[in-house]
C-alpha cells in the first residue's frame, strides 16, 4: 500500500471517528440536559452501537493491513 493510500484511510478513519464521536456525546448531553422519551435512548444505543462497530473494523483493517495507529 503506498504511502498516500495510508494517509486517506488514516484521515477516512479520523474524520468519521470525530463525526460519530461527537455524535454520540451530543446524544448523551440530550439525555442528561432535557427530558428523555424512548427514541432518545434509541438514537444513543443506536450511535453508541455504531461508534463501537466502527472502532472495531476499523482496528481489523488496520491490523489487516498492517497499517500500525502511530504511523
Amino acid at each position: 500500500m503506498r504511502q498516500n493510500e495510508k494517509d486517506l484511510l488514516a484521515q477516512y478513519i479520523y474524520n468519521n471517528y470525530v463525526r460519530l464521536e461527537d455524535q454520540l456525546n451530543t446524544l448523551q448531553n440530550n439525555i442528561r440536559f432535557r427530558k428523555i422519551d424512548v427514541v432518545d435512548c434509541v438514537e444513543l444505543l443506536c450511535a453508541k452501537q455504531e461508534f463501537e462497530t466502527f472502532k472495531e473494523v476499523t482496528g481489523h483493517i488496520r491490523i489487516l493491513l498492517k497499517i500500525n495507529e502511530k504511523e
